[in-house]
């Protein structure tokens, strides 16, 4: 009888995202004709409100670059692979297995799931988002988050086999922000110029101006 090789553990597919934050958005209402030119396409979604709550280990994880979170209850982690905190690209981690093994290769903890992964909670909010899908593919979000403020991002997410390169995936996210930033200058009526400031940027001087 012959004797069958071992299974190999599948390969996780690669959970790429792009995404360019706006300060808010210009219009009061964003429509598919609210400016010129129009949107090819615009719908939106339902509202949602989602419970993130980061965890980091003496900030081992963010200065990193590795965001891990529980959104609504459900573990993710976002691994920054290039841009700013106003451009990001990352690679999304979905698994638990994948996520406890990037913990542990950054922190040195091997922890379950169920222990946090040995790690602590650095931040806890809750957002109420509005989405639209533009032009079929381009993700517009806008958030307010429960301590007053509100930022918008554009984004673009894209699968990928599990045996991508990373050359592959850094020529894919190139294109994808490229992509982004054309959609974002196109359409420049929908978003109001400034600075934009991300939600855990926010949160944090939000809790140093309590503690002063």
């Amino acid at each position: 009888m012959a004797i069958r090789p071992p299974l190999q553990k599948a390969l996780s597919p690669c959970i790429l995202e792009v995404e360019r934050k706006f300060h808010s958005l210009a219009v009061r209402h964003l429509t598919q004709n609210g400016g010129i030119p129009p949107f090819q396409s615009l719908r939106s979604l339902p509202l949602q409100t989602i419970r993130d709550t980061y965890y980091d280990k003496s900030n081992l994880l963010s200065s990193s670059g590795a965001w891990i979170r529980r959104r609504n209850g459900i573990w993710e982690a976002k691994i920054r692979k290039g841009g700013d905190f106003t451009n990001s690209r990352f690679e999304e981690l979905n698994r638990v297995s994948d996520i406890a093994a990037c913990v542990e290769n950054i922190t040195g903890i091997q922890a379950h799931e169920k222990e946090d992964f040995g790690l602590g909670i650095m931040a806890d909010f809750v957002t109420t988002r509005e989405t639209w899908i533009a032009d079929e593919e381009f993700r517009i979000v806008r958030d307010h988050i429960d301590f007053g403020h509100e930022v918008g991002e554009v984004e673009l997410q894209r699968v990928l086999d599990g045996e991508a390169s990373e050359e592959e995936k850094m020529g894919e996210m190139e294109r994808m922000d490229e992509r982004i930033e054309k959609f974002m200058r196109r359409y420049g009526w929908a978003f109001r110029k400034g600075r934009p400031v991300g939600k855990l940027t926010a949160y944090f001087e939000m809790m140093g101006k309590k503690r002063s």
